[in-house]
């Protein structure tokens, strides 16, 4: 017997020390706690209180600065930022975008934060485990699991934009998920959701976004200031000055398409196109609804709000994402509202490019 034990005992003893201490595997609910203490409710508003856009932010460090997805917040004029503890921001700063990407890098006044640590994608594997703490269709702070698909360029994504690679993941993802963030079985960050197809959920890898929040002015948003987004060239980051001075009737004047962008299953686009060319006054425009973003002059975004029969919509220049017009329609369900919303637009399209005597 005392030969058995001293056996045992050399057994144990030749086993490495790293191996007998080395921490249990994360389980899944840890992951999930920590990521939802990292992970925000981003409101992005029309401005008077209007709500335009509920997405998800992540916060990347512990001073404050929270990436998210870029569309929900451009054209914005109101941004506040909703913690998991309760506490609200109100005071929100722009520090840079990447528009192909999908991201920005926002800032709030804030310290000692439970911020994610950044991952690599370079050691994700087909099969591993992945993680998402999401806005997830308006529900707060909700969390889905799956495994990682592959890594695989934009441009083989239908309408995902192109010169950059996604992770795409089978994590479940609904309206409100963009911005979140997806993290490995170690609960490091791999990448920031940009939004999904069916079954299949993207990311952008975020080894290509980590640098966002040195990049650009710092703008203010919130407190009613209109979002201005750095970028390239003297137009595309304009003081509230130089907005409010802007001529958006000769913007109209010169627009010769539009692209519609819908954010709500309830109102598609095709049904406000149809409402649109059903309008007597729609031809006068010529002006051409495009398939493709890049080419647009235009932009006119529809969404609903859950849990709610308002449907919305806003009009912006492209080039300079001045926010033209905007306004809603209470309508049980989208058809009839396409209605209203087409004659708001073909009217006020049409103001534009009225003579002067008849629009005094």
């Amino acid at each position: 017997m005392k030969t058995a034990i001293r056996l045992l005992t050399c057994a144990l003893l030749s086993v490495p020390l790293f191996a007998q201490l080395a921490p249990p595997p994360a389980s899944s609910g840890s992951i999930f706690e920590r990521t939802k203490a990292a992970t925000v409710v981003v409101l992005a508003g029309e401005g008077a209180g209007r709500l335009h856009s509920i997405a998800t932010g992540v916060i990347a460090s512990k001073d404050g600065i929270i990436l998210t997805a870029l569309h929900a917040i451009k054209g914005a004029a109101e941004v506040q930022i909703r913690m998991s503890n309760g506490e609200v921001f109100d005071r929100v700063e722009l520090l840079g975008s990447d528009e192909r990407r999908d991201v920005a890098a926002l800032r709030i006044s804030a310290g000692a934060l439970a911020a994610l640590s950044p991952g690599s994608t370079t050691h994700l594997s087909q099969g591993d485990p992945v993680y998402a703490v999401t806005n997830a269709g308006g529900l707060a702070w909700s969390a889905t699991e799956g495994i990682f698909s592959a890594s695989r360029p934009a441009d083989e994504i239908p309408g995902a934009g192109s010169g950059f690679r996604l992770l795409q993941f089978t994590a479940p993802i609904a309206p409100g998920s963009s911005g979140g963030a997806l993290v490995d079985s170690s609960g490091a960050l791999i990448g920031i959701i940009t939004g999904g197809k069916e079954s299949a959920g993207f990311a952008v890898p975020i080894e290509s976004v980590l640098g966002l929040s040195a990049l650009g002015p710092r703008v203010v948003l919130g407190s009613g200031a209109l979002l201005q987004m750095p970028g390239k060239g003297a137009d595309a980051s304009l003081s509230s000055a130089a907005i409010a001075k802007a001529d958006t009737k000769q913007i109209l004047r010169d627009a010769r398409t539009i692209y519609i962008h819908s954010k709500t299953s309830f109102l598609t686009v095709d049904t406000l196109q149809r409402a649109l060319v059903l309008e007597k006054d729609w031809p006068k425009l010529n002006l051409t609804i495009v398939q493709d973003q890049r080419v647009a002059d235009l932009l006119i975004q529809i969404d609903r709000p859950l849990f709610t029969y308002i449907h919305t919509f806003v009009i912006s220049d492209k080039r300079t994402s001045i926010v033209l017009d905007s306004g809603k329609v209470t309508a049980f369900d989208g058809t009839i509202a396409s209605g209203g919303i087409a004659k708001d637009i073909v009217k006020f399209l049409s103001a534009a490019h009225a003579p002067q005597s008849q629009t005094k």
